[in-house]
């Protein structure tokens, strides 16, 4: 055994050196730091596939065994537990993240303690809409988001391990913690969708799992990595900011599912979830760059930021552009292949992958993020959450839902422009007027 272990060492070690020259070669040209890129992007990417992969096998099973209305019925559902989520501090992680990287790990117990308690909040939130179901004889509404209401705060809450190991740039080891993570919270649910057959029962057993897999992460985070005491006192407070800021946005978010059940009908929205998933789990796989980022962009000032973003926005989109037209070529394949029952999503998919361009928005949100512009952040928070709702409404009532899809193009586009021009909009200092201070 060790003689293998060796031989391989001797055949692996310098094939990872030659690597990491060819990387250490190609920062002359990118301006970046492509041994960390990789690193992160390879255990960022690594579990972001298994994302995808539980993600198709979930569809299949979906377009197979529960009905267009049984499955639109289960992203209606999943939209209004977003808007219950809403309440949960969802901007706690990025705040965590922040205060982790420079020091204060402290705040991992802290932020856990404080989510625990304000979870009441969502949790009655949850308990009114499930009584509102239950009062229309709705009982099957009525189960779930009562479910809902008890799990989800409690999920959201210990969740907060991954912004432990993002802030700690422990990319590899959140890469296995978060295999265990989907696996345990998905096979469960795929077991279900091929049992059970019914959206309800997806439901319940979806948050159940999700708790239970984040509540064992965070034990097992405080038990093996043993977090230091360095407390940040502006890390709740603005965590707060950031999960105020999201409120409108995540409404604006589920507004398009909401339209389309309330006005067109649940098989519908199965036609318009079904285009949307893919596109959006792909770019899930690209989010790895931000998540990447954000630890380095916290550790900079903002000049050093405003350069970095200057010389790698350009390759950002170009890979996004990249990676939407290699989707809108292979869709046709992926739907006949394995959602035949689907077809009528083809075109409407191939047209979503443009919505690629929200990573780009989200590296721009990274950097305002990190750099704590709270004030700016307010601005987007609130602007594009209207103008979304604005356009999904006008768009749908005239052109259904080739409408929305076009609407969320356009957002995404703006909502670019605005956080470049909010970030650039102050010259940074020159290093004379900088000298002459000092």
């Amino acid at each position: 055994m060790l003689v293998l272990h060796n031989h391989l060492s001797y055949i692996v070690k310098p094939m990872k050196n030659r690597l990491i020259s060819m990387l250490r070669w190609s920062e002359r040209y990118t301006k970046t730091d492509m041994v960390y890129l990789a690193s992160g992007g390879f255990w960022g990417n690594f579990n972001a596939a298994t994302v995808m992969l539980t993600t198709i096998i979930g569809s299949i099973l979906f377009a197979r065994y529960l009905t267009k209305e049984q499955y639109g019925m289960y992203q209606y559902v999943l939209s209004i537990a977003s808007l219950i989520g809403t309440l949960t501090l969802t901007g706690m992680n990025s705040a965590v993240t922040r205060a982790v990287a420079r020091g204060h790990e402290g705040e991992l117990r802290h932020s856990v303690r404080y989510q625990l308690i304000a979870g009441i909040i969502p949790m009655l939130a949850g308990m009114c809409v499930a009584l509102w179901y239950f009062v229309h004889d709705n009982h099957a509404f009525a189960i779930a988001f009562f479910w809902i209401a008890i799990f989800l705060p409690l999920g959201s809450a210990f969740n907060t391990w991954v912004a432990y190991l993002g802030g700690k740039k422990m990319f590899r080891v959140g890469s296995y913690y978060g295999l265990f993570n989907n696996l345990v919270s998905a096979i469960p649910v795929l077991l279900t969708i091929y049992f059970a057959r019914n959206f309800l029962w997806v439901v319940v057993v979806n948050y159940l799992f999700v708790f239970l897999s984040s509540f064992v992460l965070y034990n097992v985070v405080l038990r093996h990595l043993k977090p230091n005491d360095e407390r940040d006192l502006e890390t709740i407070p603005y965590g707060i900011h950031l999960s105020a800021m999201g409120i409108l946005g995540t409404f604006a978010g589920q507004i398009d599912a909401l339209l389309v059940f309330h006005f067109i009908g649940s098989a519908a929205l199965a036609v318009y979830s079904f285009a949307t998933i893919l596109p959006e789990k792909l770019a899930g796989v690209l989010k790895f760059i931000p998540n990447v980022a954000m630890p380095k962009l916290a550790e900079k000032s903002e000049d050093e930021v405003r350069a970095i973003l200057k010389k790698r926005l350009w390759m950002l989109i170009v890979l996004i552009l990249v990676a939407a037209g290699g989707y809108a070529l292979i869709a046709p394949f992926i739907f006949h292949t394995f959602f035949p029952t689907y077809s009528d999503s083809i075109i409407f998919t191939q047209v979503y992958s443009l919505s690629f361009f929200s990573l780009a928005a989200t590296m721009m949100m990274t950097a305002l993020t990190a750099q704590k512009k709270t004030k700016e952040l307010y601005i987007i928070s609130f602007a594009m959450p209207i103008l979304r709702v604005i356009l999904l409404s006008v768009f749908l009532y005239y052109y259904g839902i080739w409408g929305l899809l076009w609407a969320q193009i356009l957002v995404n586009i703006v909502s670019f422009c605005l956080q470049l021009y909010l970030f650039w909009r102050k010259k940074p200092t020159s290093p004379l007027s900088t000298s002459s201070i000092v």
